[in-house]
């Protein structure tokens, strides 16, 4: 027997027999019912509009998205035992038939227009570039989190195992034309953890996240754990130009960390609640603004790395949380999330846009 909390953050008790294969999101509960209770939302930021472009989407929860070739955005969730995927061009957020399958949750597509979709379920989707869709069956990863498209067959997803006791294992797997393997991980500092999320400079310079933050890079021949400088969950890494990379999470508040190009990890500031989601965006030229990051609640809010300096993006549209940050190639910016805590419970997904004034 175990004790899980359910969507209303009341606690039960549950036979590890009904648990299995249910994403663990205890973590998310006591933040939601946090922000729930805030009388006083940031102060709207001049010079920036953030308006609902969708919300209750019946597809479900919104959990990651990857810009298209054609200048579309494919976006990635679902419900606990069906995935969804939709195009969204402008205004118009259109569903995607899938294959039925667990829950989707992140998207990744390389320089060869090939797009990588990983779920729960040990499952992945592959679109090769003349637009066909096939589903590959992945040697593990009960939950998958992210994963990285590398291009010409090759990509890493990250994930978690779980077994029998309900402990999450941490899982990285590799593709090869060949096929999907399973990667050797070595000896870790907490194996008891998932992976979370990653993201790659190249094919010989690649960083993992996770829980506890965790981290793990690889040079080209071998992977190792490096210090993260946080003890925080991870939830997202993004490569950053000259070398960098930076990593977002939290739960009752969250951080942003760094990692040089040197490999060093440094953590660059607080946010005032845990963090999901971000992406890069200097080429905006809004002056002190590098990241823009999102999170529990519908918070969003930019952040300047050098020196870092935080900001809120105007008051909070949504009581959903937001999972993601995508910065488009027009230079707005698309974020989307739901109401994942709902698990295993009927979700519905929320999806935001941003354009200037």
């Amino acid at each position: 027997m175990r004790r899980v909390f359910t969507s209303n953050g009341d606690s039960r008790w549950r036979t590890d027999k009904m648990l299995r294969f249910q994403i663990n999101i205890r973590w998310l509960l006591p933040i939601t019912v946090l922000l729930a209770s805030c009388s006083d939302p940031p102060s709207a930021t001049p010079g920036r509009t953030w308006q609902v472009l969708a919300e209750n989407l019946s597809g479900g929860v919104v959990m990651g998205a990857t810009n298209d070739s054609d200048g579309s955005v494919l976006a990635v969730g679902g419900q606990a035992d069906l995935g969804a995927l939709w195009r969204i061009s402008g205004s118009q957020v259109t569903p995607i038939e899938v294959p039925k399958g667990m829950l989707l949750t992140w998207a990744s597509r390389a320089a060869d227009g090939t797009v990588l979709v990983v779920g729960s379920g040990k499952r992945a989707m592959l679109r090769d570039a003349s637009g066909n869709w096939t589903t590959e069956v992945l040697p593990a990863g009960d939950e998958l989190w992210g994963c990285e498209n590398l291009g010409n067959g090759k990509a890493f997803a990250v994930g978690g195992v779980i077994d029998i006791a309900q402990q999450a294992k941490p899982a990285l797997l590799e593709r090869t034309p060949g096929g999907w393997a399973q990667v050797p991980l070595p000896g870790l500092s907490k194996p008891d953890v998932r992976l979370f999320k990653i993201a790659a400079q190249s094919a010989s310079d690649i960083v993992v996240v996770g829980d506890e933050g965790l981290a793990l890079h690889f040079d080209g021949s071998k992977w190792r754990e490096e210090p993260s400088s946080t003890g925080l969950n991870l939830t997202t890494v993004r490569a950053l130009p000259g070398g960098r990379y930076v990593a977002v999470g939290g739960l009752g508040s969250g951080v942003i960390v760094e990692r040089s190009a040197s490999g060093k990890w440094t953590t660059l500031g607080q946010a005032e609640t845990g963090l999901s989601g971000f992406d890069h965006f200097a080429a905006n030229g809004v002056a002190g603004a590098s990241i823009w990051a999102c999170g529990f609640g519908g918070w969003l809010e930019s952040d300047g790395l050098s020196p870092f300096q935080s900001a809120p993006l105007g008051t909070p549209l949504t009581q959903d949380s937001l999972h993601f940050v995508l910065r488009l190639p027009s230079g707005d910016a698309l974020a989307g999330g739901g109401n994942l805590a709902a698990w295993p419970k009927t979700m519905h997904g929320v999806l935001l846009r941003w354009t200037a004034k």
